[in-house]
Parts: C-alpha cells; structure tokens; sequence
C-alpha cells in the first residue's frame, strides 16, 4: 500500500478536524511526547460475549448455563482450573506462558445498561454515567503525560471519542478501506451514534452486516484480514523512534444475536482474527519498544449467559477483556469470579461483574506512565476516588 506523511501542519489540520482520514509514511517527525512507553487501546465494539473468549470451562454451572454455546473442553486451551482461551485465541496461548498476555473477567462499566450507545459512551469517557463531557480518557490521559504534539493516533476510521479532547491527535485510514459504500456508511453511522435513539439500531443493523461478511468466504476473508491489516500499521507507527506513543483502534461486528457458533463459528473466526493481529502488532515491534507497550483490548458490556433462540446471545453485563504486551505481568487470570448458577446471576440472566472497568484503566495507565492519584482520580477519570486501581498488572 502506498502512503505518504502528511507535512506537520497538515497533519495538524486533519487532527483538529475532528476524524479525517489520512495517509502516513514512517519518514517525519511527528511525535514530540515527554513518554517512551507505547499503549493501545483496541475497542470491540458491539458488546464481545467474554464468557466465549476467556471461557470458564473449571465453573460447574457452565455448561448448563450456556447451553448449546458451551465448548467442549478438549477444543480448549486451559489458561488454569477454571479458565480456558477459546479456539480463536489459542494463538495467544504462547504469549500467556511467556507472562506477555493477561486475561480479565467479570469486568464491567459503572453504569448498568444494555444500549451500545450509553455504555460505549461511558466506557470511551471514562466517566460513571453516559452524559458529562465530550471529551475521552485517552485524550486526557495524553494531557496529563506531556503528549501535545501529535503522540496520540486513532487508526482504521474516524477520531474515537477516547481520544477526543483538547491535545491534537492523528488518524488513518488505509485508502482501500475507504470505498465509497464503506466511506457512506462510515460517515453514516457517526451521524447516527450522535443520536442514542437511533444509534443501537443502526449499530445493530451494521453488526449483521459484518456477521454476514465473515460468514461468507470471500468477504470473510477481506474484512478479517483488515485486523492484519490495521495492527501492522499501529505496529509500524508506534515502532517509529518519532512516532505516537498511544494509539486506539476498534473493530465492529461483535453484536452476536444470531448464529454465533463455536470452535470455527462466526464469533470464533473474529476471535482468531484478533489473536493473529495481535501477534502481527508485536512482530512488527522491535524487543527494546515491545518491552515498553500494553495493549488493552476491551468491549463495552457482555452478553447474556444462556443462548437465545437463534443461537446466539443478547446484550448482557459482565464481560472480559485482554492486556498484551512486553510490560505486561502475565500468565495468570484476573477475576473475583461470581459464578454462573442461576442464583449467582446479576438480574438472573447475565454474568454479575466483580470489577469496574475504571480500576483495569487506573491500574495500567497508572504504573505505566508513573500517574499519581490525583491525576487518575480527577483529571482523567473526574470524581472517582472512589475506584481503586487494580495493583501489579504491569512488570
């Protein structure tokens, strides 16, 4: 693919403009961060069902409670005596023996919703409610760093809001990502995530459309070869001595309702895409820079414990998320499990979460980047001393 650096003043323009796709060599100067310590954040957006990605094979209730959705446990890869990667991430189970991959269950929001915009709304703000500030986590956690010139990147679309707000950030699109079918509904759907009304429909509506994608094996093979594709790309940014330090990225697609399937099913394939760009990010990272990088995959909710009539899951509550990365400590599971018997249930039906999403966030920004409590308490999540960070997420 062919890519040209914008000049800085450019770049800067597209920055302010709030989403502009744009194309980039690793030949300019761009990032004058006061960090060294890389950081992605990638966000699944459409509600991933964690229960079939870190997948609590060792609960006695599992099997029963999900149905016909439940893994048999010799297509699983056991993590420890209750927790197993899925087939799709199995990819990653050298990473989590080598102390490089750090799964995270039962973890949630603050705010108790089943609608994709409030509770991506919160999970990109940082906030405990989906209304306060346009502002994301992301951006002011640049703020905070010293990161003013260009060492934050959105990459694969428009400007995520965890990483709008006052310091000027890049974004990037490849050119072949944005035909004009995909360029429309791109445009489209931040028009409609404007709207809270309209916008889970239309997310809804989008999901089925990458479902079927996947489904079927020639536009299957072009939309998940786009993890490849975008993580290479973050890769090569942030391996770049001048580059940005924090970068975001998200995928759509993982509104499971329908046809979600098991080892090789539709959700496992999206799942395996995930795991090899995720290896692809680090293979494209020097071992000095991979020492230094977290990768935080997370989703805005779970799904529904039990399978719904059309072999899929509902919007749900407690979910999962992935750290990875040379400064990760790993090998091990995060979770204060509740488990999955009925009477275990948070509102009967869903996973009950043990572990606010804030205290994942605190935790890693925190001891990545030498953050006082201050400034995770007020600056970047305003009014929530009352979050703890989690300890020793980080080497």
């Amino acid at each position: 693919m062919n890519q040209s650096f914008l000049n800085r003043r450019a770049f800067l323009a597209s920055a302010c403009a709030g989403g502009l796709a744009t194309s980039f060599a690793p030949s300019i100067s761009f990032a004058q961060s006061a960090t060294d310590q890389r950081f992605v954040f990638v966000l699944l957006r459409g509600a991933m069902d964690g229960l079939h990605a870190v997948v609590p094979y060792g609960d006695p209730a599992y099997a029963s409670a999900r149905g016909q959705l439940a893994y048999d446990s010799s297509v699983l890869t056991p993590l420890d005596s209750t927790f197993a990667l899925a087939p799709g991430l199995s990819p990653l189970a050298p990473a989590f023996l080598e102390g490089e991959l750090l799964p995270v269950q039962g973890l949630a929001i603050p705010y108790r919703t089943r609608s994709h915009f409030d509770a991506q709304s919160i999970l990109e703000t940082g906030l405990d409610k989906p209304v306060g500030t346009a502002t994301g986590w992301l951006n002011r956690t640049l703020g905070v760093i010293g990161g003013a010139s260009g060492a934050g990147i959105a990459v694969g679309g428009g400007l995520p809001t965890s990483l709008r707000g006052e310091v000027p950030v890049a974004t990037w699109a490849p050119k072949v990502q944005r035909d004009g079918d995909e360029a429309f509904l791109a445009d489209l759907s931040r028009l409609y995530n404007q709207d809270p009304q309209l916008a889970d429909s239309f997310t809804a509506a989008l999901n089925l459309q990458e479902q079927a994608m996947v489904m079927d094996s020639g536009g299957g093979k072009r939309g998940l070869a786009l993890f490849d594709q975008l993580f290479s790309a973050t890769g090569r940014f942030l391996e770049a001595d001048d580059g940005p330090r924090i970068a975001a990225m998200e995928f759509s697609g993982w509104d499971t309702h329908a046809g979600q399937g098991k080892a090789g099913g539709a959700l496992d394939r999206r799942l395996e895409a995930l795991a090899n760009g995720l290896l692809t990010f680090k293979a494209t990272l020097s071992p000095e820079v991979w020492s230094k990088t977290v990768v935080l995959v997370s989703t805005e909710f779970g799904r529904t414990v039990a399978t719904n009539g059309t072999g899929g899951t509902d919007h749900g509550t407690g979910g999962a998320a992935l750290l990875f990365g040379g400064a990760v400590r790993g090998g091990r599971v995060i979770a204060d499990w509740p488990g999955l018997a009925s009477n275990q249930l948070f509102e009967g039906r869903d996973l009950r979460p043990t572990l606010d999403t804030r205290q994942l966030l605190k935790g890693v920004l925190g001891a990545h980047y030498d953050l006082r409590n201050a400034e995770l308490n007020q600056k970047i999540f305003p009014d929530s001393g009352a979050v703890g960070a989690l300890d020793g997420l980080l080497i």
